[in-house]
């Protein structure tokens, strides 16, 4: 079995109203879809997060990566990574749109590999005896405080038992002052017993993020994520120093290189990778090791991206080791038309667990109209 074709395609979709954010307005999702074939007729799927011109990993896919990989064994699929990431750090781009042209070829291998077998990703890549995984709901977007709070109560209604909110105000609509009004409001709506994560999205310099981090420690908060600027590593491990709320982050980092640079210098408590950006299947099993020898829970990443990214980061969850929680999103605020592009619904909790396709590979298959409708080119 030799890999015979390799190919990405853009795709763009508008939600039905635009997120706000602490980033600001989000109007428009992209993700690449990758396409790897064999000289045998298997596909593989995978995914590159975009947030921003998807043209740029298109053609890292189709001109720098594709050529490397073409006739070669998709079983060695781990050294295959190896060989690209060597390529790319010759050239100086161990990170960036690369390594996110990277992981949606590595899923894709990863795909491919579990379907010849006929086993679901999750299983193939080991299983850690579940079929179900703890997962959150995200998240309660920036509006008025007690319409935030109606919200996180209705969520709590339908069976979710952990909520993720959005913290970061800005300046001119109460700033840090309004991020603790609505963690209070919020927790006397959802009660002592449910999860609250918050997700700051890097609005905080450090002093500020202190301040909100100790008002917060009485409210049980579970986690405060990616509080200061991603790459601020003194303001976080300073951060984790002076306050009691865990911290959570990795999002935004590439291959292992930054999650070893945050365990090092002791920056979170809890790590986010996000699939289609880290590098694929390989780079977040590598992580797992990593994670586990420091004690350090495993929570994927999954937010604006595609439809794959989402079900790979399920299957990663179910597999890994140390594994702490799932980002499902599922607020009513936000409606991602690409990550339902499958010929049957995503999967959707119940009592805050939700469960695993049993199909083969990544479990739930492409519709093929949904991708000629979203295509960007």
């Amino acid at each position: 079995m030799k890999i015979s074709s390799i190919t990405c395609t853009p795709l763009a979709a508008t939600p039905p109203r635009p997120v706000q954010f602490s980033i600001g307005t989000f109007s428009t999702f992209y993700a690449g879809l990758v396409e790897v074939r064999t000289d045998d007729g298997l596909i593989g799927l995978g995914e590159c997060i975009v947030r921003r011109a998807p043209e740029v990993v298109t053609t890292i896919v189709d001109r720098l990566l594709a050529p490397q990989l073409i006739g070669r064994d998709p079983w060695d699929v781990e050294g295959l990574w190896d060989e690209m990431l060597t390529l790319l750090r010759r050239w100086g781009h161990s990170r960036g749109f690369v390594v996110e042209a990277m992981s949606g070829i590595d899923i894709a291998l990863w795909d491919l590999l579990a379907r010849s077998v006929g086993k679901p990703l999750y299983k193939f890549l080991g299983g850690a005896g579940r079929d179900q995984v703890r997962c959150y709901v995200s998240k309660v977007y920036f509006d008025e405080i007690p319409r935030m709070a109606e919200e996180a109560r209705a969520l709590v209604a339908q069976g979710h038992s952990a909520i993720k909110v959005q913290v970061g105000w800005p300046a001119a609509r109460g700033g840090h002052h309004a991020d603790v009004e609505t963690v209070r409001a919020i927790r006397g709506a959802v009660g002592p017993q449910v999860e609250i994560m918050l997700d700051a999205n890097g609005a905080y310099d450090v002093g500020t993020a202190v301040r909100v981090g100790r008002q917060l420690e009485e409210l049980n908060v579970a986690w405060l994520e990616e509080p200061v600027p991603a790459d601020d590593l003194d303001g976080y491990a300073h951060l984790r120093r002076s306050v009691r709320v865990p911290l959570a982050a990795g999002e935004t980092e590439f291959g292992l290189f930054g999650f070893r640079d945050l365990i090092a210098r002791g920056c979170v408590d809890v790590l986010q990778p996000e699939v289609a950006r880290i590098g694929g299947v390989t780079a977040a099993r590598r992580l797992w090791a990593l994670a586990h020898a420091h004690n350090l829970l495993y929570a994927p990443h999954t937010g604006f991206s595609g439809g794959i990214a989402h079900l790979a980061s399920l299957h990663l969850a179910a597999a890994a080791p140390n594994f702490y929680t799932y980002e499902y999103m599922g607020t009513s605020y936000i409606q991602n038309p690409l990550r339902d592009i499958f010929t049957a619904p995503f999967p959707a909790p119940k009592e805050g667990l939700i469960a695993l396709p049993q199909g083969p590979g990544l479990g739930l298959e492409i519709d093929p109209g949904m991708v000629r409708r979203y295509a960007a080119r």
